[in-house]
């Protein structure tokens, strides 16, 4: 099992909970080989580059005389470190950002960690969008026929007319 911690968007939760983000409590294969790449794509810059300064670092202790093996160990434990606890790195960070730690789940996968979150909530939080917005059509007064829509989302760029 693994745990799942929910966190929410500052200002709250969208309609349909879409900005909640689930972040996995396990190990991170891509963290432990490249762990600056994976800091990078977390958006987290300066472990990225603390990550790669200190990689930098352990390449050139290994190649002193006699500190190989230090060298060597030295950037397995970045990657050790970035593995394990990167993970919790970026949910402490968008917890200082203003995210919200809502719940911790203990799923199987993501799949199943989101519908036992989402079942659990009350019916009020949970408000999705039962119809599908349509535009709203009116007489152009301009013109005297055609219609005129609308529309704030631009979801239709010409009217039936075909003027813009």
């Amino acid at each position: 099992m693994i745990s799942y911690l929910v966190l929410e968007a500052p200002g709250g939760p969208d309609i349909d909970h879409r900005s909640t983000r689930f972040i996995a409590d396990r190990f991170s294969w891509l963290a432990l080989l490249f762990p600056w790449v994976w800091f990078a794509v977390q958006r987290l810059w300066w472990v990225a580059i603390g990550a790669v300064v200190l990689q930098v670092a352990a390449g050139q202790v290994s190649r002193l005389d006699g500190f190989a093996v230090t060298g060597a160990l030295f950037a397995l434990t970045i990657g050790l470190i970035a593995g394990f606890e990167g993970r919790n790195i970026a949910a402490r960070h968008l917890v200082s950002k203003g995210w919200t730690l809502k719940d911790v789940v203990h799923a199987r996968d993501l799949a199943t960690a989101e519908e036992i979150y989402f079942s659990n909530l009350p019916e009020d939080e949970i408000s999705f969008v039962s119809e599908i917005p349509q535009p709203n059509w009116k007489q152009d007064r301009k013109a005297g026929s055609g219609f005129m829509m609308n529309d704030p989302a631009g979801s239709f760029q010409f009217d039936l007319n075909g003027r813009r």
